[in-house]
């Protein structure tokens, strides 16, 4: 098969079809990590620095909606760039803003609940959660191909793999408030 999805070789010439392919990187994938190492390391400056310079509520408030907006924005636009809509924007705009409403406060919820967490009750393990799944997220986000349609990733994300990342935020922030009441004074001794 040749550059162009013609298959040569044979005495017949067949054209490929183009079908939905595996997920892929439309870039470097180095480019693509820095790019996820980039917003998660942003995600946590923002919940670090925010709660020196912000009131808590500002500070979850707009951290939320920025985080919210960046994933969002990085997931159109890597499609525009990249891929195609398998659905159009104008017209379908009924079904897809309240989709990508629901999407937006659904990972804004991600960043709020860490970052409350850290603010409320000092912890930092959410810190290191936020990092992890905003990596995740990002570099999720910036797959193409392989997709039913251009909010299917969003919602494998919302539905399947949020879920699971929630689990290992309660279990570790849940062990590491269980660890500071705990009297690990004298650890041999009951």
């Amino acid at each position: 098969m040749d550059d162009y999805g013609v298959v040569t070789g044979t005495d017949q010439v067949v054209v490929a079809v183009p079908v939905q392919s595996t997920p892929h990187s439309p870039f470097d994938p180095t480019l693509m990590t820095a790019v996820a190492v980039a917003v998660a390391a942003a995600a946590v400056g923002l919940s670090v620095g925010g709660r020196r310079v912000s009131t808590r509520r500002r500070l979850l408030v707009g951290g939320g909606a920025a985080y919210g907006t960046t994933v969002l924005c990085l997931w159109a636009g890597v499609r525009l760039v990249f891929w195609r809509f398998a659905f159009d924007p104008v017209g379908d705009a009924p079904v897809v803003v309240p989709v990508l409403t629901v999407f937006g406060v659904v990972i804004a919820g991600q960043f709020v609940l860490s970052t409350y967490l850290f603010v409320a009750h000092g912890t930092w393990t959410p810190l290191v959660w936020l990092f992890g799944v905003t990596w995740a997220l990002v570099e999720f986000v910036l797959m193409v191909g392989g997709e039913s349609g251009g909010l299917f990733a969003l919602l494998v994300w919302t539905v399947a793999l949020l879920p699971a990342c929630l689990g290992v935020l309660v279990v570790t922030t849940g062990g590491e408030l269980l660890l500071r009441r705990a009297d690990l004074s004298n650890p041999l001794w009951p």
